[in-house]
């Protein structure tokens, strides 16, 4: 474990296709820090690397097929698995979702006050991940 890093029980791994591309999106995106990486034999990919997202580890790597590894979603489908980020600002959701969109990022649900008490929005980064932003409305 990282020093100064808090370890979540539960931490995701992403295959991608293009970790370099992937890992500058999530900085651009998300304002996250690599904190590691390793390439892998061939000079190309990457093997492995974290990233802290909000304070929590957020790893990813390249595609491994010769390894028995997994492949990165299908770009025409996406990921059926959904990443949630929850964020204290209600502004933050609508920056966010924008600044994905900028980047390439594709809709699935805009920014939207939801009946359940947040403002809610989902969209696919470049790689076909599927992330949920919420934060709670304030109370009037």
């Amino acid at each position: 474990m990282t020093e100064g890093i808090s370890q979540p029980t539960v931490t995701p791994y992403l295959t991608v296709n293009n970790a370099k591309a992937a890992i500058k999106f999530y900085e651009e995106v998300f304002d996250a820090q690599c904190t590691f990486k390793m390439d892998a034999e061939d000079g190309e990919r990457l093997m492995h690397a974290t990233l802290l997202l909000r304070g929590h580890p957020l790893n990813l790597s390249d595609e491994f097929p010769e390894f028995g590894g997994h492949s990165a979603p299908d770009m025409q489908v996406g990921s059926p698995v959904a990443i949630g980020v929850r964020f204290d600002d209600v502004t933050e959701i609508d920056r966010i979702y924008g600044l994905a969109l900028e980047k390439g990022g594709k809709n699935s649900h805009p920014p939207e006050d939801m009946f359940w008490g947040d403002r809610f929005c989902q969209f696919y980064d470049p790689f076909g991940h599927r992330w949920m932003l919420t934060a709670l409305l304030p109370q009037s």
